[in-house]
């Protein structure tokens, strides 16, 4: 099937739209639910709003939701992502467990909230608690792509890169002058 299908290293025929896709489709959902709910539920609190703190609880319950999609297709990135640095690899375990925090933490919020009229104080600490672990993982993410090169097109990617990074042997040691992506040689 073309739109599941993995392209070999080196070339971009994965189909209309590579399985490792799925996920940074996918992630801005939970990050901005997440965020959204601690920020409505401090305003809510700060306003004596129980109306507003259960909308919160609902956007908090939706963030969790569409973590576990997003967990699912990074989970599908993780093993279908080509070429990457042997770092990268190394920071996705990173990644994977501090997210997995995050939503688990949230989790944990929407069930202590769920019948709450005025949550307790400290799901609402767990809460803010959760963004911070959320951003962390977010950045991490990120580094993954912006310096690790995964999901990047390997056609575009460094011949060192390009050939993935392997799991043979580790990664040699740069030699100073010679290796140095930084000077021109």
């Amino acid at each position: 099937m073309a739109l599941l299908g993995h392209g070999a290293v080196g070339t971009t025929d994965a189909g209309p739209f590579p399985p490792w896709e799925w996920h940074p489709a996918t992630v801005h959902f939970p990050i901005a639910f997440l965020i959204g709910a601690v920020a409505l539920d401090l305003y809510a609190w700060w306003r004596e709003r129980a109306d507003l703190a259960r909308v919160a609880t609902g956007l908090a319950a939706t963030g969790v939701v569409t973590g576990v999609v997003a967990a699912a297709t990074g989970t599908v990135a993780f093993f279908t992502v080509p070429a990457h640095t042997a770092a990268a690899h190394r920071l996705m375990y990173w990644h994977l467990g501090v997210m997995t925090g995050a939503v688990t933490v949230f989790a944990g919020v929407v069930v202590a909230r769920r019948r709450d009229e005025r949550p307790a104080v400290w799901a609402r600490v767990a809460g803010l608690l959760g963004v911070l672990v959320l951003l962390v993982g977010a950045y991490l993410g990120g580094s993954l792509v912006y310096r690790g090169g995964a999901g990047v097109d390997p056609a575009i990617l460094a011949p060192e890169v390009r050939g993935g990074h392997g799991h043979e042997a580790p990664p040699q040691a740069p030699q100073p002058g010679k290796d140095d992506p930084h000077k021109a040689h």
